[in-house]
């Protein structure tokens, strides 16, 4: 009995991490999804006039057209989204870097973790960064 007791709490804690690594692995996957949904959000936009992808943002404090909100579905979890754009490498006009980063509305760390992504993107017409 005794053998058999020990063996089954041993396979219990490992069930309990089995789960959270899962949860952890799931949360990521949304995560890189809705950061990549906004760079092609970004990367469609008009850049003459789209005011989101002129230069500018913050990703450690919120700056308006540069953040939102994006509610939790289905038992996933919500997210603040927010995102910087500055001048593509070697000062290209038609490039501009974009960041984005994610941080869950819930802030339990075993479960859930900060995203950040950071990619270039090309369009025509774009004003030269300060």
């Amino acid at each position: 009995m005794l053998v058999c007791t020990v063996g089954l709490m041993g396979m219990a804690q490992l069930l309990a991490v089995t789960l959270r690594m899962q949860q952890l692995g799931r949360n990521s996957t949304s995560a890189v999804r809705l950061a990549q949904d906004k760079v092609d959000e970004l990367a469609s936009m008009d850049f003459g006039t789209g005011a989101s992808i002129q230069c500018g943002g913050n990703l450690d404090a919120n700056v308006a057209n540069y953040n939102d909100a994006v509610a939790a579905v289905q038992g996933r979890l919500g997210y603040t989204r927010r995102w910087l754009v500055q001048a593509g490498p070697d000062a290209d006009p038609q490039l501009r870097q974009v960041s984005v980063r994610l941080i869950p509305t819930n802030s339990d760390g075993r479960t859930n973790a900060q995203y950040d992504m950071v990619t270039i993107i090309r369009g025509n017409g774009l004003a030269v960064c300060p």
